[in-house]
């Protein structure tokens, strides 16, 4: 039996940054951090910003803009978001968020031969102090520099360097030590004022100083550690027993607000002002390099070494652990009991051990596979091994022993070399004690420690000979097993299977809440079911569990703890909260039968593979404090057809939100980084427009190729250890080019609408002039031809009338005739040309005038029809013309060729103007031509191809049938 502490729970834990991704070794000579949390670490000669997922190069960034050749020595971030870069030959900053380079003017620098930097550091009053080893000090605050040469004039003199070696803040001083074993304070409101202390005693260099509330603490080289003050000077200080600064390593000492840490080439330590331990960590490196740097921000320490950048940090507050103090590696668990006043006992592979509640830890290494505890009373707990069957733990006496049972007569008839040597779980009745076994569940009974096989009705007495993982009792004294091949429940000697209801699956454990069973299986999740084993909700990896194999399951307060094979998981309503191993989880998978509620004390112990993990259930597990966010670290595009590259690394500290794409202009790549996705599990999504969420896995960037000129809505999700994510948003808005823009489509439009425009006037000009040519031509000829025609007309005529017994008189008769018939055809020229008689309504008016004459003059009968509106329709020249010569010629062939019965004229205006016209004939069945006048239907066929006219004609049964379709 050994005695010792019990394991406490710790509240930092320790993780290495993955900076590259083909490269696990990465030499860091200096880190820092910005006001985002993003990672600045300089490697020999090389900048690098770290994202949480990549290291982006920053000198290559800037190769343009370099002064020299000079290589950086030292880095910081300040508080305005300047990258400071310190080398032998120059002092510069980057400014963040133009991405420009300044320098600081030459002047103020030491000399260029004596300008090796030793450190740069920013103090708590945001002031950024710059050392150099000839001993100068450069301060700086905000734009203004200050150079104090103090040090530097002091070696002089003496012909030996003074260098400052670390620097303090305090009681509103700077506080400088250095090589020469003194200290150097600089008033900080007015750096002019200095003042050096030498030390009595002290001779060697002052590597580290820890500024305490009313003294300082120096660390100096092989001489120990010296509290320092204003009223007892200089002293000696022994710091805790058990915590003391090597002798024979090399380690680095930090300290930034209430962080104090130390690192060698093994662990870290985190102390308190007073170098009192807190915590101890293993640096988790391969090689055992020296720590050669510490940056704290954040309340968290970067370490950096020749390996890399191992990060310290806080652990999710409520989350702790209880680890076995047992001897050898094997820390995986299995059961655990608390008891009322907090004392634990706990069973693991290597042992099983009681903590009593002071702390006091007795190890009980004899006791191996300890699986099950329940309490037989204040006193004594029963326990069910894997093996070993049933044994008993007294906590006065501190000492197991195995329990005396005896057998009934049945279990020794039946069951004697069968019994429960493999216990799994235990329950108890008010009269006896439950028993699951890998081979059944049996029975104890609590007075005769008589041990029996469970009583089942004859025709089931096998039913339950199956791993009995979990037993859970009913308040209507009905029993749910949890077995290897599901849930059973027992009632009244019966046993029905509720889930699965066909098939088989494990299951580790189930919890009642209310009416709903809630399952712990083996490979499906969470399942809940109803009394009867009907399915009502499941949850897994979809919905967000950390992994489908869930080995233990409690309820406490509201929500469900759920230990899987890889996390931890809290579960409420619809939310699930995975804890991984970056909040400071120490293991990943968990053991079934290893959990326990501790209701009092409201801690939830789930046992894995190293030790237990506990959980505070009293702390917000839900709340936003555990959610991270994520920025645009990079933007990158090309233009046009040259494929000219751009870049523009400022977002994140311009809180920019919308980005233009000139025309031509692709994004070719847009970076997303998380500061601080080490501390807990991340994934990022986006979304585009109202598009679907798509994941960006790491390393993975967001592109638009030759976007469509437009407005792009982007979502960025990050899901963490908050139940709610982190989202933001931002637009990116590609331009058109000129001839993509609505004013010039507007223009196009205007234009093209101007000149077709203009082509209608032009037309309509022209069609305007040609009626007032036509209607100036009608009138010149009804004027000036027509009044000679009828003058000759009537000089014939009267010469007629005066001379009839002339042989000359038929010749002026024929002279009057022609010259009647000339001014007719003339009156129906005019007509045709007359612009203002383009109408339909004017064209009826003359069909109608001219058939009416004939009737006077030959004594014809007719029937003349009309159809359809005729009133506004317009119609132009040509048909006007042509169907009007076509209908005198139709009226003539048929007054001249019919038999003189009614000729029937119809004339419909609908979208065409139809002319029909029939007349029955005298002749027989002869040719129609030689019926109709022979060339006259030529004639009419040649004017209605004139219009684009149809002329068809037919005779039949003696009816001449005519008819023209003008369009």
């Amino acid at each position: 039996m050994l005695i010792a502490l019990a394991g406490q729970s710790q509240e930092y834990t320790i993780a290495k940054l993955k900076l590259f991704p083909d490269r696990e070794e990465v030499l860091i000579k200096d880190v820092t951090v910005d006001s985002l949390g993003f990672i600045w670490f300089l490697t020999n000669g090389e900048i690098y910003r770290y994202d949480g997922y990549r290291s982006l190069d920053i000198l290559k960034t800037i190769a343009d803009q370099r002064l020299t050749d000079d290589m950086p020595q030292r880095i910081l971030v300040d508080q305005q978001n300047r990258l400071w870069m310190a080398g032998n030959a120059n002092l510069s900053y980057l400014d963040l968020k133009t991405w420009q380079v300044h320098a600081v003017d030459s002047a103020l620098l030491p000399p260029v031969q004596d300008r090796t930097v030793v450190w740069i550091e920013q103090l708590p009053d945001s002031c950024v102090m710059v050392a150099y080893e000839n001993g100068h000090l450069l301060l700086i605050r905000g734009d203004t520099q200050t150079r104090i040469d103090e040090l530097y004039e002091r070696g002089h003199v003496a012909n030996n360097r003074v260098s400052p070696r670390c620097v303090a803040f305090w009681k509103g001083k700077y506080w400088v030590g250095t090589t020469a074993g003194s200290v150097l304070s600089i008033e900080a409101t007015d750096p002019i004022h200095t003042r050096y202390h030498r030390l009595p005693g002290i001779d060697h260099i002052v590597n580290f100083l820890i500024a305490q509330e009313d003294a300082l603490l120096l660390d100096v080289y092989e001489q120990g550690v010296f509290r320092f003050d204003a009223q007892e000077g200089l002293r000696v200080y022994t710091p805790d027993e058990l915590f003391s600064l090597s002798n024979d390593k090399s380690y680095v000492l930090a300290q930034d607000g209430g962080m104090c840490i130390y690192a060698d080439d093994e662990s870290a330590c985190l102390l308190d002002a007073g170098l009192g331990l807190q915590q101890q960590l293993s640096i988790p490196s391969m090689h055992r390099f020296n720590t050669t740097s510490i940056t704290i921000s954040r309340n968290e320490a970067l370490l950096g070494t020749d390996e890399g950048i191992f990060v310290v940090y806080r652990k999710t507050d409520g989350l702790s652990q209880f680890i076995p103090t047992n001897a050898g590696a094997n820390k995986s668990t299995r059961g655990i009991y608390i008891y009322p006043d907090g004392a634990r006992f706990y069973g693991t592979y290597n042992g099983a051990g009681f903590v009593a509640p002071d702390g006091e830890t007795v190890v009980l290494e004899d006791l191996k596979h300890a699986y099950v505890m329940l309490p037989m009373s204040d006193n004594e707990l029963l326990i069910g091994t894997e093996g070993g069957m049933l044994k008993i733990f007294d906590r006065r006496r501190r000492r197991i022993s195995d329990l005396r049972y005896t057998l009934s007569e049945a279990a020794s008839n039946q069951y004697a070399f069968n019994l429960p040597t493999y216990v799994m779980s235990l329950a108890e009745t008010e009269t006896d004690y439950l028993i699951g076994s890998m081979g059944g569940l049996w029975l104890l009974n609590k007075e005769s420690h008589r041990l029996d096989k469970y009583p089942l009705v004859s025709m089931e007495a096998n039913g339950l000979d199956v791993q009995i993982r979990h037993i859970r009792l009913l308040p209507d004294s009905g029993l749910l097993l949890s077995t290897h091949l599901g849930l059973y429940e027992v009632r009244r000697g019966r046993v029905t299977k509720r889930y699965p209801q066909t098939g088989n699956i494990g299951v580790f454990k189930s919890v009642v809440v209310s009416d709903t069973i809630w399952l712990a299986t083996q490979g499906n999740g969470m399942v809940a079911i109803d009394n009867a084993g009907h399915p009502l909700r499941t949850i897994t990896t979809g919905e967000g569990l950390s992994n489908n194999l869930v080995y233990s399951l409690e309820y406490a307060n509201g929500l469900f703890v759920a230990g899987t094979a890889d996390g931890l998981n809290l579960v409420i309503g619809e939310r699930v909260r995975r804890i991984g191993m970056p909040e400071g989880l120490s293991q990943s998978e968990f053991n079934s039968g290893a959990s326990f509620w501790d209701e009092a004390r409201q801690r939830m112990y789930v046992g894995g593979l190293m030790g237990y993990t506990v959980l505070d259930m009293t702390q917000p597990w839900f709340d936003r404090r555990h959610r991270l966010e994520s920025y645009v670290t990079e933007i990158h595009t090309t233009s046009g057809a040259s494929g000219a590259k751009s870049a523009d690394y400022t977002w994140p500290y311009r809180g920019e939100d919308a980005l233009e794409l000139q025309p031509g202009q692709s994004l070719t790549g847009l970076y997303v980084g998380t500061p601080g996705n080490h501390r807990m599990n991340s994934e990022i999504r986006y979304l585009l427009n109202d598009g679907n969420w798509e994941p960006l896995e790491l390393g993975q960037f967001i592109s638009l190729i030759e976007p469509s000129p437009a407005g792009y809505r982007f979502q960025l999700e990050t899901r963490s250890a908050a139940v709610t994510a982190s989202r933001r948003m931002f637009t990116i808005t590609k331009l058109p080019h000129f001839y993509e823009t609505w004013w010039f489509n507007a223009l196009v439009l205007l234009t093209v609408a101007g000149v077709i425009g203009g082509f209608f006037r032009y037309r309509e000009n022209i069609q305007r002039n040609e009626k007032k040519m036509r209607i100036k031509i009608a009138s010149d000829l009804h004027d000036e031809v027509g009044s000679s025609l009828t003058r000759i007309y009537f000089q014939a005529d009267m010469l007629s009338a005066k001379h009839r017994e002339l042989t000359d008189d038929k010749q002026l008769r024929q002279i009057a005739n022609t010259s009647k018939q000339a001014l007719l055809t003339m009156s129906d020229m005019v007509w045709s040309i007359d612009s203002r008689f383009d109408t339909v309504k004017d064209l009826l008016i003359r069909m109608k005038d001219y058939v009416y004459k004939l009737r006077d003059e030959l004594d014809i009968t007719y029937r003349f029809d009309v159809q359809g509106d005729q009133s506004a329709r317009a119609v132009t020249q040509l048909v006007r013309q042509n169907l009007f010569l076509i209908f005198k010629e139709a009226l003539t062939n048929a007054i001249k060729y019919g038999d003189g019965s009614e000729i029937i004229i119809e004339l419909n205006f609908d979208r065409a103007i139809r002319l029909t016209l029939q007349n029955r004939y005298s002749g027989g069945n002869g040719p129609i031509i030689d019926q109709q006048g022979g060339c006259g239907l030529q004639n009419m066929q040649q004017r209605a191809a004139r219009v684009g006219g149809e002329f068809s004609y037919t005779a039949e049964s003696g009816v001449f049938r005519l008819e023209l379709v003008v369009p």
